[in-house]
């Protein structure tokens, strides 16, 4: 069986219309302060997420240089910060309890903002299924042919292997809407896969795992691993556990954490899609190059958004964003892996077998069901207007 992970991050929500980012939540905070009082985290996030200019005199001063866009990023830089202080424990006790205050009213916008946009999109099988094939059709000729001979070689190994394939997903999103988006697939047939193997139905599977959790799953906001948890603090080990993802989500004790790296370890080709790869999702980063690695013939397929891409554009500045793309992916495999890196030529593994693909958003239309990945319908209202 071909096995294909998609790694799904906040890019697919906030390509179906969903004001997801942050800062868009940081907005619905500031516009209704009733929701909260007395919550140190969200007044330093509002005091400085508008921010516009670094005081350099006060380099050492952690509220000075923070904008909260990328909320876990710097949730860590403010541990460390509060880590200095003489009441450090006891600080980062009450940051904590005000870190469960954020998670819900996160999980309270985002279900508001979600209810009123599905009445505007229509998905159905037709535009679905023709997104899972996008990735391979956008492929350059020559990509595609070494992820051809690499299934191939898989295949000489274990002949079986090429009378059926699957797909699964891993949801980094708090959101549904994925769900949404396939629960009307079973079987698809994917351009280029399907192909070369002997069946044209490659298998959905449509149990999405949530290593971040979802709506009714408590959506988990934190640090990475415990290994992120700066020195000198001493938390409970509850605290701890809330504190960093990887340590939450075992705590569920429901296997998520070993299934979504088993399903990344046993995939022959990994894709994402809105992924940000920050730091705190890297342990599933670590997983992804590890599987690369680890599997000879296996291929990660990245994309990325980027507002000015053009498809006739391959200069330098293409070149460039590839190769900050991929120093980033080595840098999340770095700060998890316990081996001798100098072992592994990691550099020349991402060179051959991480491809990078980007999409601006936008067709040549502008239309969105002719996007070039995941598209969809906007439903228009009496006026034949697209809802807004």
């Amino acid at each position: 069986m071909v096995k294909i992970a998609y790694m799904i991050g906040n890019g697919l929500d906030i390509h179906f219309g969903l004001p997801s980012k942050y800062t868009d939540f940081y907005e619905w905070l500031k516009k209704n302060p009733e929701k909260y009082e007395d919550n140190n985290l969200i007044s330093d996030i509002l005091n400085n997420i508008y921010a516009k200019e670094i005081d350099k005199e006060k380099s050492g001063n952690w509220d000075a240089l923070t904008d909260w866009s990328d909320f876990e990023k710097e949730l860590k830089r403010n541990l460390e910060f509060i880590s200095k202080d003489k009441k450090a424990n006891e600080i980062a006790s009450r940051r904590i309890q005000e870190l469960e205050e954020v998670s819900l009213l996160l999980r309270e916008y985002l279900q508001n903002e979600e209810k009123s946009l599905m009445p505007q999109l229509e998905f159905n099988s037709e535009l679905s299924a023709k997104s899972l094939s996008a990735p391979f059709l956008n492929l350059p000729s020559t990509h595609m042919l070494l992820i051809r001979n690499r299934l191939q070689k898989t295949f000489a190994v274990n002949s079986s292997n090429k009378f059926s394939g699957s797909i699964s997903f891993i949801d980094f999103n708090y959101t549904g809407l994925l769900s949404k988006y396939i629960q009307s697939l079973e079987t698809v047939t994917v351009s280029f896969i399907s192909d070369i193997l002997n069946t044209q139905n490659i298998k959905i599977d449509a149990s999405i795992f949530y290593p971040n959790g979802a709506f009714d799953d408590t959506p988990e906001l934190g640090i990475g691993t415990e290994m992120d948890i700066p020195d000198g603090l001493e938390l409970s080990q509850d605290e701890i556990d809330f504190l960093s993802k990887e340590s939450f989500a075992r705590r569920r004790m429901d296997g998520r954490v070993e299934e979504i790296l088993t399903t990344i370890k046993t995939s022959d080709i990994i894709i994402t899609y809105g992924l940000s790869l920050g730091e705190s999702d890297a342990l599933y980063i670590h997983k992804l190059v590890s599987t690369l690695i680890e599997n000879k013939n296996s291929t990660a397929i990245l994309i990325m958004f980027d507002p000015k891409y053009k498809k006739s554009n391959h200069g330098f500045r293409y070149l460039k964003k590839i190769t900050e793309i991929r120093n980033k992916v080595k840098q999340n495999f770095q700060h998890i892996n316990k081996t001798n890196e100098n072992e592994i030529d990691i550099d020349n593994i991402l060179k051959e077998r991480l491809l990078v693909l980007f999409d601006n958003g936008l067709s040549e239309t502008n239309d969105p069901k002719y996007l070039t990945y995941f598209p969809f319908k906007n439903i228009e209202d009496k006026n034949n207007q697209k809802s807004n």
